[in-house]
């Protein structure tokens, strides 16, 4: 029984319920609205319910099946991953949009350990889908270029 909770399914819908929870807990103060009138919590909190079901329902469909176990000592991919979330925080003000996402997806790609010409393609087409939805579409006021 020792193993099904340490399997990948477990361990992942674990941690997706714990920053659920994390998320309803910081957001406690945020008035939340109805549905025609939604407040600044209406959204964290269907965000956080939402990761909280998909993490309960992972983590009980692990239970009813054996799963694969985390494999130990790669920390590669966690630290890479960990600063292209962290570049992308710290760099859109002062980089703009386009460059802040080409330096996270790079730091992400560099996670897999090999680099392809494929992954050069994906950023453009990730930066160009971004750029489209967030400036174009609905309309945020984000820097695309670095402030001069």
């Amino acid at each position: 029984m020792g193993r099904v909770f340490a399997s990948k399914d477990f361990l992942a819908g674990g941690l997706y319920m714990a920053f659920g929870l994390l998320g309803l807990w910081l957001g406690r103060s945020l008035d939340v609205g109805t549905a025609s009138a939604m407040e600044a919590g209406y959204f964290p909190r269907l965000v956080c319910a939402l990761l909280i079901a998909v993490g309960a329902a992972l983590a009980g469909t692990s239970l009813l099946r054996a799963g694969e176990t985390p494999e130990r000592g790669k920390w590669r991919p966690l630290i890479l991953v960990t600063l292209s979330c962290l570049a992308f925080a710290l760099l859109l003000h002062p980089l703009g949009l386009v460059l802040t996402l080409l330096v996270s997806i790079l730091l992400a790609c560099l996670a897999g350990g090999n680099i392809r010409p494929i992954p050069f393609l994906l950023c453009l087409v990730l930066i160009v889908a971004n750029v489209g939805i967030f400036v174009l579409a609905l309309r945020i006021q984000i820097a695309l270029w670095p402030a001069l």
